[in-house]
């Protein structure tokens, strides 16, 4: 679904990506975790081009995001209409809801595909209502976004997302925003969309839903890829001392799979 390759990003003279490199498979949930500052949602932002960079390239589906080749093989800046076309199957559940205040629930998430796909109203607020329903907010059409809390904000947010049919879905540390209580109905939505099959990249600093929900897991620091692999192996058996640092800020790693609730009592399984 996704391949980077050799990605680095500068901003002015500081490097925050080097070298990145890494896959996506089809119906595969792969987190993205590491501290703060580490690069991951600046390499979430340019696998869906949201910032260009410097070097390397990003295929999704086969084909190149954000540039081109020309005659001479150099690369060189894609058309807008051309970076368009090949992230349409392409959504993105950003940190902040980004819900429009003034339009009701089932307008956030209709609006869209009648400004941007052409859909005929009608067309729209059935597929509106369809994603809604799907992340258990079905009694909340009318609703506007200040009457809803964190998390059914969010949860609206990934409707948004959802009512595309996207092939791959990028979360951008979409808990960081709510509070601890409210957590938890967001991941189990995410949850539920994993094990609908869907493609998904998640950064994020809920170890105990990585663990739970990700089929492989990044760990990322200094804007490089320190290690990957099941997060069985990553969480219980780290292979850097960077990696078993990281994890030693939080609490045993054994707890991360054992001692603790699942995603569904509200994703705090550290």
């Amino acid at each position: 679904m996704v391949v980077v390759r050799n990605l680095s990003k500068w901003y002015g003279a500081h490097q925050v990506l080097h070298n990145v490199s890494m896959e996506v498979n089809r119906s595969e949930v792969l987190c993205i975790i590491g501290p703060s500052g580490s690069g991951k949602s600046t390499l979430l932002r340019c696998v869906n081009f949201l910032e260009d960079f410097a070097e390397g390239e990003v295929r999704v589906g086969g084909r190149l995001l954000g540039y081109r080749e020309d005659l001479k093989g150099r690369r060189v800046p894609d058309s807008r209409e051309n970076v368009a076309r090949v992230r349409r199957g392409i959504s993105m559940v950003f940190q902040q809801f980004n819900l429009w205040p003034h339009l009701s629930v089932l307008e956030n998430v209709a609006q869209p595909l009648v400004v941007v796909q052409r859909k005929p109203r009608a067309e729209a607020e059935a597929k509106a209502r369809q994603v809604l329903d799907r992340v258990g907010l079905a009694a909340k059409l009318d609703a506007y976004p200040n009457q809803l809390s964190g998390g059914q904000q969010q949860r609206v947010g990934i409707a948004r997302a959802l009512a595309i049919d996207p092939e791959l879905i990028l979360f951008d540390e979409p808990t960081s925003a709510l509070d601890p209580e409210l957590v938890g109905e967001v991941l189990q939505v995410i949850k539920r969309l994993a094990d609908d099959g869907l493609t998904m990249v998640v950064v994020t600093h809920e170890m105990g839903f990585a663990a739970q929900v990700a089929d492989r897991v990044i760990f990322i620091d200094h804007g490089a890829i320190v290690e990957q692999g099941p997060p069985q192996t990553l969480f219980r058996n780290p292979g850097s001392e960077r990696l078993a640092q990281f994890l030693e800020t939080w609490v045993e790693r054994n707890q991360i799979f054992t001692d603790a609730p699942s995603v569904a009592d509200g994703g705090k399984v550290l």
